[in-house]
């Protein structure tokens, strides 16, 4: 399924997270064209994704993107791995008007390949491992959140758009997952403290 590595192994689960943020990449940029991407990593219980456009996402699009995902997945496409010279990276990504994308393969130092993964006709710098087509990736994934972020964390850089979903080996995980965060909502004081009416809050 990856280079190395199938579904059944210990680490399965970190590949599914990685691949499914870059299938939340794919779709965006099918969806809405024109938008760069960052950083998106494999975190706990899932992934984000943190993009650069104009206009902000809000929840109704992640249904939409969501929808574009399982597309991508059933599409079946095949995933390949090029290793390129640093500069060729830099400026193949510059080309494509991916300034951060070039900001951070240009980081590099210059004597270093790079990594690139494809799948399909996307492609992005990445290290790897990922599976062999974007079928083996599974469709039990969720879009859960939309948050601001910082270019390299820095409140000084540009701001942001992140992307956040969960990812799981199959559907039975995924329910038990957010059948958890569902039920930790429902116990968070803030919400239980409003509801009694023992008191009272102002957004800002």
């Amino acid at each position: 399924m990856s280079d190395r590595y199938t579904r059944k192994d210990a680490e399965a689960l970190e590949l599914i997270r990685h691949d499914a943020a870059h299938l939340l990449a794919m779709a965006v940029q099918d969806l809405y064209p024109g938008t760069q991407v960052t950083i998106g990593p494999a975190i706990e219980d899932g992934f984000y994704y943190d993009f650069a456009r104009d206009t902000p996402f809000t929840p109704d699009d992640l249904p939409k993107i969501e929808a574009r995902m399982h597309e991508i997945v059933k599409a079946a496409l095949p995933t390949r791995r090029e290793v390129w010279p640093r500069d060729k990276a830099v400026a193949h990504f510059q080309e494509m008007g991916e300034k951060y994308k070039a900001e951070l393969i240009a980081s590099i130092p210059s004597n270093e390949d790079v990594s690139l993964y494809w799948h399909g006709d996307w492609h992005d710098l990445c290290r790897g491992p990922h599976f062999r087509t974007t079928s083996e990736i599974g469709d039990a994934f969720k879009l859960t959140k939309i948050s601001g972020a910082y270019w390299r964390g820095d409140a000084k850089n540009a701001q942001l758009q992140r992307i956040y979903g969960t990812a799981w080996r199959d559907k039975k995980e995924l329910d038990a997952y957010v059948t958890r965060m569902e039920e930790a909502e429902k116990r968070d004081h803030r919400k239980i403290g409003k509801e009694m009416d023992l008191f009272h809050t102002q957004e800002v």
